[in-house]
């Protein structure tokens, strides 16, 4: 008859193996999934690097400059076109609310102050 030890050891063997062929295929799925996670990162990757080719492409100087020509009716800004803050605030006959353009006229020149720190 089979002594009570070499069953205990024929039994753990048993387990042992069967535990290890478990963690086998745990670790082939895994190294398939981590595979796939690689592949993905690596597409993104080089979408990303097309993208960005695209938005240099787009944002190019001279081809905004071109379009902005083309499609949009800008002229070059006149002199007679700019009108100070004081002379909206003094002109005659016209009603503006004063703390409004107080206000504008004081955060503009704020802008315009270096920053003493």
């Amino acid at each position: 008859m089979i002594r009570r030890s070499t069953l205990l050891v024929l039994c753990t063997s048993l387990i042992i193996c069967l535990s290890l062929f478990r963690l086998k295929y745990e670790v082939v799925s895994l190294e398939s999934h981590h595979n796939q996670i690689k592949k993905s990162i690596l597409e993104n990757n080089e979408t990303l690097h097309v993208l960005r080719a695209e938005w240099a492409h787009l944002n190019d100087p001279k081809r905004l400059q071109e379009l902005s020509a083309k499609y949009l009716d800008i002229h070059v800004l006149q002199r007679t076109q700019l009108v100070s803050f004081n002379d909206v605030a003094s002109s005659p006959g016209t009603s503006y609310d004063r703390q409004a353009l107080d206000q504008l006229i004081a955060d503009a020149t704020a802008d315009q102050k270096p920053d003493q720190d």
